[in-house]
């Protein structure tokens, strides 16, 4: 009986431990594929924030713990942005614009994503805008949203409008 009660136990733990390293899209947002995003996006000429991530990455787990559970950043992103998120590692297949069909990981791929996570901006013409990568502070991640959904990219680089600040 102990035997069967301390197998169970590490089982469980491993789940849990398991379970804390997975880091698909940040809890409370709604992330959506990315065919449903841009066809949003366009429905609604709002912009787009593409979130590349992928399981077991530690900095996306970082973000999400630190930045993503901010609750003003996620007013901002859920009232400026359609957001989108990719699995880098994933075999699910996503249909793009042209109608061609991939899967998010050879998207990734063809989009030069080298680690996760990384965020592409689209404007509200769904044209890329901006490309990050790494970890980005709340702070950060505000000032992008504002670059983006407020149209400042249009008028200025991000490095000027974040002096001029």
């Amino acid at each position: 009986m102990h035997w069967f009660s301390s197998r169970k136990f590490l089982l469980l733990l491993m789940i849990v431990t398991f379970k804390s390293t997975l880091a698909a899209p940040p809890d409370g947002y709604n992330f959506l594929p990315l065919s449903d995003a841009m066809q949003q996006a366009a429905s609604a000429k709002k912009p787009v924030l593409l979130y590349f991530g992928r399981y077991g990455c530690s900095t996306c787990l970082k973000m999400h713990n630190e930045v993503f559970s901010d609750a003003a950043l996620h007013k901002k992103l859920a009232q400026n942005f359609v957001l989108a998120y990719v699995d880098t590692e994933s075999g699910n297949r996503i249909r793009l614009d042209n109608g061609e069909r991939t899967t998010e990981m050879q998207f990734a791929a063809r989009n030069k994503i080298l680690g996760t996570p990384t965020f592409i901006y689209f404007s509200d013409e769904q044209q890329p805008v901006m490309r990050r990568a790494g970890f980005q502070s709340i702070q950060q991640m505000s000032d992008y949203s504002d670059f983006v959904s407020l149209g400042h990219f249009k008028t200025t680089d991000l490095k000027r409008y974040l002096a001029e600040k």
